[in-house]
């Protein structure tokens, strides 16, 4: 979990595991949940990717209908990173939630 997240998303984590970092990538991570309320916060994706290992996923989750982040900018940032979008979800009633993870040629 990288990022804020509101305290009922992070109870039903805490749900399904007890091995949970806290704004922080674990090194074995299958899940990543990324909060980006802004162009600015894609900044961190570099160092996010370079984390991630083998078929772990990385869901990038921002707030719906705003101009200061769009699906676009979401999207270039993964992009940019070499990591491919593969599903995208309504998260919440407030925000979207995009999936990447490593093309299978570069896993």
């Amino acid at each position: 979990m990288v990022g804020g997240f509101d305290a009922g998303f992070l109870a039903e984590i805490g749900k399904l595991t007890k091995s949970v970092s806290k704004n922080k990538v674990a090194a074995d991570s299958e899940l990543i949940f990324f909060s980006a309320d802004s162009k600015e916060d894609l900044g961190a994706l570099p160092k996010i990717s370079k984390s991630m290992k083998g078929a772990a996923a990385l869901w990038i989750v921002y707030p719906k209908g705003q101009k200061h982040i769009t699906e676009n900018d979401v999207l270039s940032g993964g992009r940019k990173c070499g990591l491919r979008d593969v599903k995208v979800v309504g998260f919440s009633t407030t925000h979207t939630a995009l999936k990447f993870v490593i093309p299978l040629s570069d896993r």
